[in-house]
């Protein structure tokens, strides 16, 4: 009687854990914001931008980044 109780509780705990680990690894490869994406959206913006607005906007952003 012990022994069963040990044992359904060990696989009760180990599927817990799998299904908490699987969910976390779900959640984290199907995250919205991605570093690429930024940055891709970023330049479809700057794109976008006639030069004079485009050069102003890249100015900023150097400014910003190397903390002028």
């Amino acid at each position: 009687m012990i022994a069963m109780s040990f044992i359904s509780g060990f696989f009760w705990v180990m599927a817990v854990i799998s299904g908490s680990t699987l969910l976390t690894l779900v959640y984290l490869d199907h995250r919205k914001s991605r570093i690429d994406d930024g940055i891709a959206q970023f330049r479809r913006h700057i794109d976008a931008l006639s030069p004079e607005a485009r050069r102003n906007s890249v100015q900023r952003n150097n400014d910003e980044r190397w903390g002028r």
